[in-house]
């Protein structure tokens, strides 16, 4: 399998594990986002992807998936009052890109 087919599989793999957002649920937005990063740190811990390749995965979910973009949005906008120890290294990166492109300060 090459590294194409490997980007599409892990994409769809993600795709299909973006859980219910609810109804303007902060609460819910933000854990459908943990878990999809849980599982692309997974991912990259077990070295199926790249962490660049990751980020891009993330950004393509991002864009092709009204709730996965939603729950996105909601992480970046309250990251500071999320536990830090709640968010994989790869989500958190990612939280903090989406912040800087909303013109927001960076969380350290």
């Amino acid at each position: 399998m090459d590294e194409a087919d490997k980007s599409l599989a892990a994409y769809e793999t993600l795709a299909n594990s973006v859980p219910s957002i609810g109804f303007l649920s902060r609460k819910k937005r933000i854990i459908a986002f943990l878990k999809v990063t849980r599982k692309v740190q997974e991912m990259i811990d077990n070295q199926e992807l790249s962490e660049d390749n990751a980020l891009y995965l993330l950004s393509i979910l991002t864009k092709k998936t009204a709730n996965f973009q939603k729950a996105s949005m909601m992480t970046a906008l309250h990251l500071a009052t999320v536990d830090r120890k709640l968010i994989p290294a790869v989500g958190f990166r990612y939280a903090n890109e989406m912040r800087a492109n909303l013109q927001m300060l960076p969380i350290d």
